[in-house]
């Protein structure tokens, strides 16, 4: 099997960014690229995949995390596990990412911007990751305007039956055990999965005492039956509760402060679906429906001040058919339909509840006109119940001119549709009302990018990306009684709200990634992100780091033992919202795996080695030197 060699061993465990770059098996099948299964070394757009076996080398606990150390996705993180986590690809954030578990798309739609946070996300049931990066509202909708996450949980991939048990214990009072069981016959394919997560955590805010903790518990089911030899049926399930310890601001100073708030969050997903072949053609005609509910308990900003209880709920139900049509093995048509309503309720709306329909259309022709180049080219059209139509497209082209050589290009367009709360949420207590006269964002991407392979397996990638995006939707505070006296009260009859920006805000860079195998058993990755991104005045955007670096070393020490050292840069980044550029920093990760037998190992994992104190977020603090051990098995 041919591989492109920037070994996912090499770079999982690197800095932001560095972690699977560009780890891209040549014959490996992705599907989120082309909405069909399709090689990755022949889409013209930029792919990764994290599977199981590279989430098993690390054992993190967070999605977030992981995948923080793909090139061009940086994170930001309100203190420990649990906290709001929201991922950035090529500087877009969660609003612009479209998030699929299971086929489950699973963005709140209670949210001010309708994303997923992934603060609560735990690895320990996913068995395999796609990351697509580029606007890709094209193929997946509005909401891919900075790309799409598809997440795959754990099932049978085996004849016969498998159990897994998981347990780690650690720094914080950290605990975790998990159970998976799976299932394969001739017709019939079945994993379950729980998993229990208890950590006393630290103190959201930097420089205090108070730890806060977390409680989550995670259940997903997945099933495929094959009815007949051309009619394949099947659901999945997940449900996660978390009770999770947060602290925040004070309502009338804006300071930072331990407080003492607790939030429940209930997330419940599930989808049926039917696979059908006909001759040439394959479709697929999916239900799904995903439901989040969040009860906040905050403590008052003074002491006789009575709690403050607030509930905040949302839901999806989404049907979609999708069909392939395969006229040679040079020439695919790929095309379908969409339909789906959004649902927000909560007390801060108007009438207490609101609603969204969208549906949507797409056909794609996949084409190779010779052996050495694949080109794509996708339209879609999406019809918002509130703003009309609105028409998307995706150019992409592969052309490996050489052996060892691939350079790949795309152009794109994509659209948001502002979120329900960014148009009717009133919160009048923080003396915020939302426009309803809010029009959609629109955007355009380009990439373009060149893959080499080097005599000795060395290998290197260079990607050049922009996305524009016009009438961005942004903050428009009130005018201040007096904030010179940090009286930051709107003046009488004035509200914040929100409002669309005239002009065009950039995001653009480099990512670079590389690999050098420095002998049998040792391999040192690279990998590199510029990134600039301005708002359309030519301010800063918030929370993307210019430059972010990884390295490591990753080296198999014996036949059963094998580690990683791993350093992590990121530095100029800028928080929007206190206006105020975060100091750069440096941490070192290190990690050790022993295989006690060919289906049992033990791991220590030793995360900030140095002890570094650096913030994401601006007043919000990160873990210090922490140890974790595990175990796992199968049988």
């Amino acid at each position: 099997m041919k591989r492109l060699q920037v070994s996912l061993l090499a770079l999982l465990a690197c800095a932001p960014n560095a972690g699977f770059a560009q780890d891209i098996i040549l014959d490996e099948i992705v599907v989120t690229a082309n909405r069909t299964e399709t090689e990755a070394g022949r889409t013209g757009v930029s792919v990764a995949v994290v599977t199981e076996d590279d989430l098993k080398r690390r054992r993190q606990v967070s999605v977030a995390e992981t995948l923080s150390r793909l090139p061009g996705v940086s994170l930001s993180q309100q203190g420990p596990f649990g906290n709001s986590t929201n991922l950035r690809v090529r500087g877009a954030d969660g609003r612009y990412l479209a998030v699929f578990i299971d086929g489950i798309k699973v963005s709140d739609p209670s949210a001010t911007q309708t994303s997923f946070d992934f603060g609560t996300l735990m690895t320990a049931d996913i068995s395999r990751i796609e990351v697509l990066r580029g606007s890709q509202s094209a193929l997946w909708g509005g909401s891919a305007v900075g790309g799409v996450i598809n997440i795959t949980t754990r099932g049978a991939t085996e004849e016969g039956t498998r159990q897994t048990i998981e347990a780690e214990a650690g720094s914080f009072g950290t605990a975790r055990l998990s159970y998976g069981y799976a299932l394969k016959s001739a017709t019939t394919e079945m994993g379950v999965n729980l998993t229990h997560l208890h950590s006393d955590g630290f103190s959201a805010i930097a420089g205090t005492a108070e730890a806060d903790g977390v409680d989550a518990t995670r259940l997903s089911f997945n099933l495929r039956h094959a009815l007949t030899d051309t009619v394949t049926l099947g659901a999945s399930l997940f449900r996660q509760v978390v009770q999770q310890e947060y602290d925040g601001s004070n309502s009338f100073t804006y300071a930072l402060e331990d407080q003492d708030n607790l939030q429940t969050r209930t997330e419940t997903g599930a989808r049926v679906f039917a696979e059908i072949a006909a001759g040439n053609t394959d479709h697929v005609v999916d239900l799904s429906w995903f439901d989040i509910g969040r009860k906040l308990d905050e403590q008052g900003d003074l002491p006789t001040d009575p709690r403050n209880v607030s509930r905040f709920g949302g839901d999806r139900l989404a049907l979609g058919w999708k069909a392939t049509t395969t006229l040679s093995d040079r020439l695919s048509f790929v095309y379908g339909a969409d339909a789906t309503q959004e649902r927000a309720d909560y007390d801060n709306l108007p009438d207490g509840s609101a609603d969204t329909v969208i549906t949507g259309a797409f056909g794609q022709v996949l084409w190779a006109p010779r052996d050495d180049l694949d080109l794509s080219a996708t339209l879609r059209a999406d019809h918002n119940s509130t703003f009309g139509t609105f028409p998307t497209g995706r150019l992409a082209a592969n052309w490996r001119p050489a052996d060892g050589t691939t350079l790949r290009a795309a152009v794109a367009t994509g659209f948001r549709a502002p979120s329900i709360d960014e148009r009717f949420g009133d919160y009048s207590i923080q003396e915020f009302q939302g426009n309803p006269d809010l029009s959609p964002e629109e955007s355009l991407s380009f990439e373009i990018g060149v893959e080499q392979d080097f005599t000795g397996g060395a290998t290197l990638s260079v990607t050049a990306f922009r996305l524009e995006i016009d009438n961005l939707v942004t903050y428009a505070p009130c005018p201040y009684i007096d904030p010179d006296n940090f009286n930051f009260f709107c003046q009488p009859g004035t509200v914040s709200t929100l409002e669309n920006i005239a002009g065009t805000s950039i995001r653009q860079g480099v990512e670079v990634a590389g690999a050098l195998p420095l002998s049998d058993t040792m391999t040192l990755g690279l990998a590199y992100t510029y990134t600039d991104a301005r708002t359309a005045t030519g301010g800063r955007i918030g929370f993307v780091p210019r430059h972010d670096l990884g390295l490591t070393l990753d080296a198999a020490l014996s036949d059963r033992l094998s580690g990683a050292v791993t350093l992590k840069s990121a530095s100029d980044r800028y928080d929007s919202f206190y206006g105020v550029t975060l100091d750069a920093y440096t941490v070192v990760n290190a990690e050790a795996r022993y295989d006690l037998t060919d289906t049992a190992q033990a791991y220590l994992r030793v995360e900030n080695v140095l002890d570094t104190d650096y913030e994401l977020v601006s007043g919000y603090a990160n873990s210090g030197r922490a140890v974790y051990v595990g175990f796992s098995a199968s049988f």
